[in-house]
């Protein structure tokens, strides 16, 4: 699948119960009904559990209609790990290749961040890969790297409250270098929804959607950043997609634009392991709101 075949809204796996897969890969086949097709996962949600449960619901919709995303995790200690690591996705997913294959955050690597993307730059060269993504890490570490391999996909945080990525400058050097910008918590898991901000809920009101549905259509529409947002509730599901219906006014997402929560700006981001939040735990914190 090519990456400008993917769905404006990506389906999360964090937190997918393997325990009682069969309700959740119900949920699953109704969001791909719906038109959702990208697929991120992780070795490190439930202990590679979520991992074995997604075979069933690849071989249910056809590995040819997905984008799947393998996120390269903190098991890496020496450069053999890095393919031996994917063909355990491989294996276990029953399949021959990912369309992305990405480290989830530096901190965990053991050996040089340059020296793991030459490895799965070798494995695009084999055909394992498809395209190559990153994840959390700062501008900095994104340009490095961008200037030895092409970077396809970079996967971080953006909701309305955490607008770090946007504020530093890497959204616009994602888009400056056609890197498709993928947004984990895009709604803080409700988070912000809950704090219940006045021109947020006046845009509600004034567009007939909910909370959640305003700020999706802002995330795709305005900002050209694909959501990746986990649910199992198909009247949820059904939301989401709908924020893709409607068009907001220019002032509209101007306000959202302007946004800024000052109280999460100010939190230290730790990128060295110092002190500090590390960056894919930003949009737990409070932020003095609620």
């Amino acid at each position: 699948m090519n990456k400008n075949d993917i769905c404006k809204i990506g389906i999360g796996t964090w937190k997918i119960d393997p325990e009682n897969f069969e309700k959740d890969l119900e949920a699953l086949k109704y969001s791909f009904d719906l038109g959702q097709n990208y697929l991120p996962l992780s070795l490190l949600y439930n202990n590679g559990k979520v991992v074995e449960k997604m075979k069933d619901f690849i071989k249910l919709v056809g590995r040819e209609n997905l984008f799947i995303c393998a996120n390269l995790e903190r098991y890496v200690e020496k450069i053999e790990d890095v393919e031996n690591q994917l063909n355990y996705y491989l294996k276990i997913l029953d399949i021959d290749y990912v369309d992305c294959f990405q480290i989830h955050t530096f901190a965990v690597c053991k050996i040089p961040m340059l020296e793991i993307y030459r490895e799965i730059d070798g494995l695009v060269k084999l055909g394992k890969v498809k395209y190559i993504g990153i994840s959390n890490v700062n501008l900095e570490q994104l340009k490095q790297i961008n200037s030895i391999v092409k970077i396809d996909f970079f996967e971080g945080i953006y909701n309305l409250d955490c607008k770090y990525y946007e504020n530093k400058g890497l959204i616009d050097y994602c888009k400056e270098n056609d890197i498709l910008f993928t947004a984990y918590q895009p709604l803080r898991r409700n988070k912000i929804a809950q704090k219940n901000y006045e021109f947020l809920k006046q845009l509600a009101e004034k567009y007939n959607k909910t909370q959640n549905q305003v700020m999706i259509n802002w995330i795709i529409k305005e900002k050209e950043i694909i959501p990746i947002i986990k649910s199992t509730n198909k009247d949820r599901i059904k939301e989401n997609i709908e924020a893709l219906d409607f068009e907001m006014n220019k002032e509209d997402y101007e306000i959202l634009n302007e946004f800024q929560n000052e109280k999460i700006n100010s939190i230290e981001i730790n990128w060295n392991d110092e002190s500090g939040v590390t960056i894919d735990q930003l949009a737990n914190q409070n932020g003095g709101e609620i």
